[in-house]
């Protein structure tokens, strides 16, 4: 079964690979085996024969296991090999499914099984505290060393069992079903559906933060129990998820207008509906800017006074400079006034945004802390449950709610449709190897798309107004 990946996960997967790349630089005199797969096993051989002091993209194949190490370097004093796996994090991570530890130890027994001696083995990560000063890297800085020998020793053991396992799994035939059946709806995998194809499309993993309710979601997939219509013990449910299985259950919203009426009552106009686009990167970009410290390049503003006037404000970052946000920031001071409700969408990202920008503008750090003082997450109308409806499938997300409360708006005619391809987006235009007239395509296509984000919000307000 071919599945497509997602932009966020292939995101990840040059991430990873621009880390490992960028690694390189703290060992100049490494030797590259540029081939990837089984191909460069007989290379990486050839290659050790002459003793290089490091090597970049070694490849082993041992009892059908096959490794192909991020970095090698030979230590003249132990007399053997220093095994580094290079990883895109800000940390080591030691739980499964990203065990840092269990990696390094899979990795040392092929590498010793192929007659390597691997005397220490450690991980190179991202140092989250490290901000350039300029778009130049200091890699020495920006990565940090850990030896982590002592514990991929003591996780052998158990590393093996798995791969005796995993030998014992690859000869049987393939089964239907996967880890994920007991995991809610954002948990799952990509291949979820193949795996569980008698799991509806709309099914018990869809109940708000069900996850979090191990003992009676556990239940009903042990007994079989995929379909909401078919729990037998619906008076176990409680909060979100028993408001979402009335909802489901009598086929229409559970609206509590006083609750609704509370919330817009307490805002004040004009109402500034707003939303920010933010890039990020594990190799930072931008002066002022870590690893994945997301860095605002557009937003998007609409101004709806008390008479029902209706403003757009926009800026869009084309042509970034060593200042890359200043001319943001200016904008939005000429764009929003003094007072007046600001309305976000999970306001938590729009308020660290304004608390980064405040860090690095420290000359605007008023205006951008006044901006959170006054601002309203409309996504808690839904997230506090004054407004359920089953068709949200338990997600507060815009994506969910607007084309249940406003079926007219849709994001499926724009060319950029969610976050991750806006960044994908942004990245091409800034490029410098873009052509003008691709740049002012992905620029038109940017705009519309974070213009939608606040008009939709303008929309789902209008709808819970006029309840």
């Amino acid at each position: 079964m071919g599945v497509e990946l997602s932009e966020f996960e292939k995101k990840i997967i040059e991430e990873g690979n621009a880390a490992d790349a960028a690694a390189r630089n703290l060992f100049p005199e490494g030797v590259l085996i540029d081939f990837v797969g089984t191909v460069a096993v007989d290379i990486t051989r050839d290659t050790l024969v002459k003793k290089p002091a490091v090597v970049f993209q070694g490849a082993f194949l041992v009892d059908g296991f096959f490794v192909q190490a991020d970095i090698l370097k030979f230590n003249s004093v132990l007399d053997g090999w220093e095994l580094f796996e290079v990883k895109a994090t800000n940390s080591v991570k030691r739980k499964v499914p990203h065990h840092h530890v269990n990696d390094l130890a899979f990795q040392k027994m092929v590498l010793e099984k192929s007659g390597l001696k691997i005397v220490k083995a450690g991980v190179i990560h991202l140092n989250g505290d490290y901000r350039p000063v300029s778009s130049h890297v200091n890699y020495s800085e920006l990565f940090t060393i850990e030896d982590l020998t002592n514990e991929v020793v003591l996780a052998e053991n158990d590393v093996r069992e798995q791969m005796d396992d995993l030998k014992v799994y690859l000869n049987e035939s393939e089964q239907k079903g996967c880890d994920c059946l007991y995991s809610g709806r954002s948990g799952q995998c990509t291949t979820f559906q193949y795996s569980n194809p008698e799991v509806p499309a709309y099914s018990v993993h869809d109940l708000s933060r069900i996850g979090s309710s191990k003992k009676i979601f556990h239940d009903w997939i042990d007994r079989g129990i995929y379909a909401i219509e078919d729990i037998d013990n619906e008076k176990k449910l409680k909060g979100s998820k028993l408001l979402q299985y009335q909802a489901y259950m009598l086929g229409k919203p559970l609206i509590f207008h006083d609750a609704i009426k509370a919330e817009l009552d307490a805002l004040t106009f004009p109402l500034h509906f707003f939303d920010y686009e933010g890039y990020s990167s594990a190799i930072p970009r931008f002066a002022n800017f870590g690893a994945y410290d997301q860095v605002p390049f557009q937003y998007s503003l609409h101004i709806l006074q008390k008479d029902g006037q209706l403003d757009h404000k926009e800026f869009l970052i084309t042509n970034p400079t060593l200042d890359l946000t200043l001319p943001l920031v200016e904008q939005m001071r000429a764009d929003f006034a003094d007072q007046g409700s600001v309305i976000a969408w999970h306001k938590s990202y729009e308020s660290q945004r304004n608390d980064k920008l405040a860090e690095v503008h420290p000359a605007h750090a008023d205006f951008l802390h006044d901006l959170n003082d006054r601002i309203f997450d409309l996504k808690e109308i839904f997230s506090k449950d004054h407004y359920v409806d089953a068709r949200f499938k338990g997600s507060s997300s815009i994506k969910n709610v607007l084309p249940v409360l406003v079926p007219a708006l849709s994001y499926k005619k724009l060319n950029v449709q969610k976050g991750d391809q806006a960044v994908e987006r942004w990245e091409k235009m800034i490029d410098k190897n873009t052509p003008k007239e691709e740049k002012d395509q992905i620029a038109k296509d940017l705009l519309e798309y974070c213009k939608l984000d606040t008009m939709a919000m303008v929309e789902i307000y209008n709808v819970l107004k006029g309840l």
